[in-house]
């Protein structure tokens, strides 16, 4: 500490100096007037900053200003308080200043110098004409990175794939899983699916794995009152079979249009691989989130209409009130892909309904007039029908999932 002092001074930077275990302290001992050098002994950073302003910790102006109305003012006050209290009244930003008012800091007073990028690189002697051979090399580059970042004890959080195409600039291409990963299997996976995002620009000669980001594996801290999510990386691994089998379209959303009409305030929407976050966020109704994909997965979205190809006609049998009471729906073999729409209630059955919604458009759209009805069978199926003003006849337009 002298040392360095000595040396701000002979440059002509008049200095003083904390030396401590963690960053808050060694900021501490900057602020003393009556030495040039502090020097707080190991183990005695929270004793330290007992009695030191509250203006070393960083914190918001709110919440300096709420600690202040409570008498707070200094490290050792706040370092008092019980921690579940403190986080309860203030959250995340609280919790985290009591932790550095005792000397809990998990901060670099700087960063070590980053290392050299992990990365691995491959040739083609002839140039490849298509992305086929890609997948046998790729798993070997893909080692050879996760064994680099094994040694400094990091796993890939982005990587950078390069294309070296003959007589073209290199084509770049990232892969980004949905959190740091060392599943070979699923990050395998991903570099697939950036090779066949767009086709090869001509003959590759070879091809490149750099990790750009870096991360640390992660265990998130479970909360008592709200159900566990899953891991992105095992999530991931588990619906390669499903991704492989059906495409980019086995994993869908629910999005929310806030139409007024029935059936299409939210519909379906593909989400492929860059879904596995969001999903893996989800949390059952009451945990507030925010941004377009955690409304996507929230369970409190109004249910989405799988509509039928065409609408099928029913027979309707009404109440004294006109209300729908019992329906007779034809087998819908073929009505989709598939062959049915799973779970379809029996040909005859009684119904409880809710409606009407009446509709009425104008000559300029093909003038049409309908009833619609949600209707539920004893056994909890969802669909929705609607009498047609012109011909009074009933088709069921589809059913809720």
């Amino acid at each position: 500490g002298r040392a360095l002092a000595d040396a701000a001074g002979r440059a002509g930077h008049p200095a003083r100096v904390g030396v401590a275990g963690c960053c808050i302290a060694a900021a501490a001992g900057t602020r003393e007037r009556a030495v040039p050098v502090r020097v707080v002994p190991p183990g005695r950073e929270a004793a330290y900053l007992r009695r030191r302003s509250l203006s070393l910790v960083p914190i918001s102006a709110d919440l300096r200003h709420s600690l202040a109305l409570l008498g707070v003012r200094t490290c050792g006050e706040l370092a008092a308080l019980v921690p579940a209290e403190v986080e309860l009244r203030f959250g995340a930003e609280g919790l985290r200043a009591w932790r550095l008012a005792r000397g809990d800091d998990p901060r670099w007073p700087f960063r070590p110098a980053a290392p050299g990028i992990a990365g691995a690189e491959a040739e083609f002697e002839p140039a490849i004409e298509t992305a086929e051979p890609l997948r046998f090399v790729l798993g070997g580059l893909i080692g050879a990175v996760l064994g680099q970042l094994e040694a400094r004890q990091r796993i890939p959080a982005r990587l950078r794939l390069v294309l070296r195409v003959e007589d073209a600039a290199d084509d770049v291409r990232q892969v980004r899983p949905a959190r740091p990963t060392a599943d070979a299997r699923v990050l395998a996976d991903l570099c697939r699916r950036a090779v066949e995002a767009a086709p090869l620009a001509g003959p590759v000669r070879g091809v490149a794995l750099a990790a750009e980001e870096e991360g640390t594996a992660r265990a998130d801290q479970l909360d008592a009152f709200t159900a566990p999510a899953p891991d992105p990386g095992a999530l991931h691994a588990a619906l390669l079979p499903v991704f492989a089998r059906w495409g980019e379209g086995a994993l869908s959303a629910a999005v929310h249009h806030g139409a007024h009409l029935p059936g299409e305030h939210a519909e379906w929407a593909p989400r492929g691989s860059d879904g596995i976050a969001a999903l893996a966020d989800a949390r059952p109704a009451g945990g507030e989130r925010s941004g377009e994909d955690s409304r996507a997965f929230r369970n409190t979205l109004p249910l989405c209409l799988r509509r039928l190809p065409e609408p099928v006609a029913v027979g309707v049998r009404v109440d004294a009130e006109h209300r729908p009471a019992e329906l007779d729906v034809p087998a819908p073999q073929n009505t989709l892909p598939d062959g049915g729409i799973g779970g379809f209630p029996p040909r005859l059955w009684k119904t409880r309904a809710e409606g009407p919604e009446r509709i009425s458009t104008g000559w300029w759209a093909r003038g049409a007039a309908r009833e619609y009805w949600t209707v539920e069978s004893a056994e909890g199926w969802l669909g929705l029908v609607y009498r047609d003003g012109p011909t009074g006849r009933w088709y069921l337009e589809g059913w809720y999932d």
